[in-house]
């Protein structure tokens, strides 16, 4: 990838002349307003990015994320003293602009509201670079209340390789810190994530940052954010305002990682195989469906799906009145309770000694009334996670997907092994890739993120 630096004068004179870049004009609401904005430099975003505890990651994947590390060493250095007149110190001309941007979008109920992002975008010795492609980003599950926005850094760094970086919060996060999350609503969440990006084009239209004539946008995510990525691309090429936005937006690929495409068919995973780990994503779910699709779960309280034992974790109830004070107690919360889980294997495997929560009945945690078949509570969340399923559709745009040969948390078949099938059949240009046989969902995203990176500096 070429790395091109514009000085004052090329600035003016790309301007005016218009040749080898591209300021398509908005379309839709692309309004906005600047929060705030921060420059750092390379050392700063190396500390942010690559703080990650060791504990989440097979040693195979410290080792790339080393070699990740580096690389983005050599390449800010390049920029340095190709353009910013340096002479072997990376960090003295170049540095990153992160801005936090409101926009506005639509809620669950299809009425205006204004959420935030996060926009990252590389400068030499003051002057921006000229942005060749765009990355936009979903975050992966998070349940931080703290109004500080989800400030992700996992791609910010790749700025330094002439991206422009686009972390969207989702509802419940940034300016809409301490309401409910629309967790797993994915189809909402890809209309904002994509407006999102409508309002930071404008955003560097207005700062006069020029982007590469045939620039494109490669939407990538992990856990949840990997659903929301595949849900992107669906909103872009088989919706009428998504097609519209996309006139700007150039989708030209998607990384998708350990997504739940079919949110259905992960729960009827669970139903089957009567297991799962990680319990407090169960909350998550239905408080999320319930913000997401108030009509349809109008009038069904959370803690009713839930059996009385585990009612005893607290995690249902904390989720439904918002008061999340011990996140972490929250996520340990399966540890606590041997009633509903699985017994420990006598021997245990070394991949069992790597899994950090145990496995859970799932008939042990939900409610007699959800357990038949027929009732309403059963059926209501059902009905919304069938709405949710993101993989009905033929993109054409590469896709990449990637899972966890013992992912935990999302079934592996039920979403990324019959999702790329069905893409395969259906003649679209999908890949699947996986982690190491050890990993599991949470040490596969490490491995994910490095995987992503090697692939697009390729670009």
């Amino acid at each position: 990838m070429n790395k091109t630096i514009l000085s004052a004068t090329a600035l003016l004179v790309l301007v005016a002349s218009c040749n080898g870049t591209s300021q398509p004009e908005p379309t839709g609401d692309s309004s906005f307003s600047v929060t705030s904005e921060e420059e750092i430099g390379v050392d700063e975003m190396v500390a942010e990015v690559y703080s990650a505890d060791e504990e989440t990651a097979l040693p195979e994947d410290l080792e790339q994320q080393r070699q990740n590390k580096e690389s983005l060493l050599l390449a800010a250095q390049d920029l340095n003293d190709r353009y910013g007149g340096g002479n072997g110190s990376y960090h003295r001309n170049v540095s990153y602009n992160v801005v936090t941007l409101n926009y506005k979008t639509v809620d669950g109920n299809g009425k205006p509201v204004t959420l935030s992002g996060k926009l990252t975008l590389p400068k030499v010795s003051g002057e921006y670079v000229m942005i060749e492609d765009i990355l936009l980003h979903c975050h992966a599950t998070n349940i931080d209340v703290t109004g500080k926005g989800t400030s992700n850094a996992t791609f910010k760094e790749m700025a330094a390789y002439s991206f422009a970086v686009m972390d969207p919060d989702y509802m419940g996060f940034g300016y809409t810190s301490g309401q409910p999350q629309t967790y797993l609503c994915q189809k909402l969440i890809a209309r904002q994530c994509a407006d999102m990006e409508l309002a930071a084009l404008e955003y560097m239209k207005q700062q006069g940052v020029q982007i590469k004539n045939g620039y494109g946008t490669y939407v990538m995510g992990y856990s949840q954010g990997g659903g929301n990525a595949m849900a992107v691309g669906r909103y872009l090429q088989t919706t009428d305002e998504g097609r519209q936005a996309n006139a700007r937006i150039n989708l030209k690929g998607m990384y998708c990682g350990a997504g739940p495409y079919t949110p259905e068919g992960t729960f009827n995973h669970w139903l089957v195989s009567d297991s799962l780990s990680l319990t407090p994503v169960l909350s998550m779910v239905i408080k999320g469906q319930q913000e997401g699709h108030p009509d349809i779960m109008k009038g069904i309280s959370l803690t009713s799906y839930f059996s009385e034992e585990y009612l005893k974790s607290g995690v249902p109830q904390a989720f439904d009145t918002g008061k999340l004070d011990d996140l972490l107690q929250l996520l340990n919360a399966d540890t606590t309770m041997p009633a509903i889980q699985y017994p420990k294997p006598e021997n245990p495997t070394l991949y069992d000694q790597l899994l950090p929560m145990p496995w859970m009945q799932f008939s042990k945690i939900m409610s007699p009334d959800f357990s038949n078949p027929s009732s309403h509570i059963r059926e209501a969340l059902l009905q919304c996670l069938r709405m949710e399923c993101v993989n009905d559709w033929t993109p054409n745009v590469p896709v990449e997907l990637y899972t966890a040969p013992r992912d935990n948390v999302i079934p592996v078949k039920a979403n990324a092994y019959d999702t790329y099938d069905k893409f395969r059949r259906e003649g679209a240009p999908v890949t699947l890739s996986k982690a190491g046989e050890l990993a599991n969902h949470l040490t596969g995203q490490v491995a994910w993120v490095n995987h992503v990176k090697i692939l697009l500096k390729k670009l």
